[in-house]
């Protein structure tokens, strides 16, 4: 008996200890979501709703201004890059997961290493990458491709998000059971037609795919310092707009918080807000989409 107390307490122990360590790891989340919000919605109120829509004020007036431009390149960045990701992860991971001959099989191992590779690397480093690619081909063939704009940013986007949606569907896929898949393979349809049918199945896990990739693209701020670089105006929807920097939510808190004005300093709590609600969303609905088939 007395045995058993001892292990009862230890147990008790253990399980306080977790719950301690757990309660501190997650007040700095808690401080961050709560400061973000307090603030953000503070200066939203001074100008709402017009601040998601005006552009950046005056440095060191009283004007409030808005993000307007910055959620629009957010967007129309992440609806070029996505599609784009979305269609290399997913032949990519087909490929390697339902490879059949020895030759196949080889390349779909190198191919899940160079993709963990990628995960692993700095995502400034990819920036850097695609600004001096951009620059040799300019070099090498004598044209002019702007190495500030939306194209090598969203060139820079792929990269970085790709690895990561490759590796969900992959798993994914990796998941599913031999049964089911020799069950599709023995009806005798075509490996177009078993592909389709297999990602019907993971449909769910697909979903979320997505909406990871998303969360990945909106998030990102390094590599777009050296890409997309960020502008302050709307972008203009015309034949060369993939030829101009754009601004991101991301962009414009690095570029507000760092600077001495307080009104841009203010504004850099509303991308934040932003940014944390859309985050949240897409959190939201990735787990809604994981649930279940």
């Amino acid at each position: 008996m007395r045995g058993l107390g001892i292990r009862k307490l230890k147990s008790y122990l253990m399980i306080s200890l977790i719950t301690t360590v757990s309660v501190l790891a997650l007040i700095p989340i808690f401080h961050l979501i709560t400061s973000v919000t307090l603030k953000g919605v503070e200066v939203i109120s001074r100008n709402f709703p017009n601040i998601f829509f005006d552009v950046r004020p005056i440095p060191g007036s009283k004007e409030v201004g808005g993000i307007g431009p910055y959620i629009v390149g957010t967007l129309i960045i992440t609806s070029l890059s996505i599609p784009i990701t979305l269609t290399i992860s997913v032949l990519a991971s087909l490929y390697s997961s339902e490879a059949l001959s020895r030759f196949e099989r080889s390349i779909g191992k190198y191919t899940r290493l160079f993709t963990h590779m990628l995960i692993e690397f700095p995502t400034i480093i990819i920036g850097l990458t695609v600004y001096g690619l951009l620059t040799s081909i300019n070099n090498l063939f004598n044209i002019n491709i702007p190495r500030f704009s939306l194209l090598a940013g969203t060139l820079a986007l792929i990269i970085i998000v790709t690895p990561y949606v490759y590796s969900q569907v992959e798993d994914a896929l990796k998941s599913i059971p031999s049964h089911v898949r020799e069950a599709v393979y023995s009806l005798g349809v075509t490996r177009v037609k078993a592909a389709y049918i297999l990602l019907r199945y993971i449909k769910p896990a697909l979903y979320a795919s997505i909406t990871i990739g998303v969360f990945r693209t909106i998030s990102e701020t390094a590599a777009l310092l050296f890409t997309a670089f960020g502008s302050d105006h709307y972008p203009i929807l015309d034949s060369q707009i993939l030829f101009r920097p754009i601004g991101t939510l991301t962009l414009a808190i690095y570029n507000f918080a760092l600077s001495p004005y307080e009104n841009w300093i203010d504004l850099s709590w509303v991308a934040a807000f932003t940014l944390l609600v859309m985050s949240t969303t897409l959190f939201v609905i990735s787990k809604v989409l994981s649930r279940g088939r």
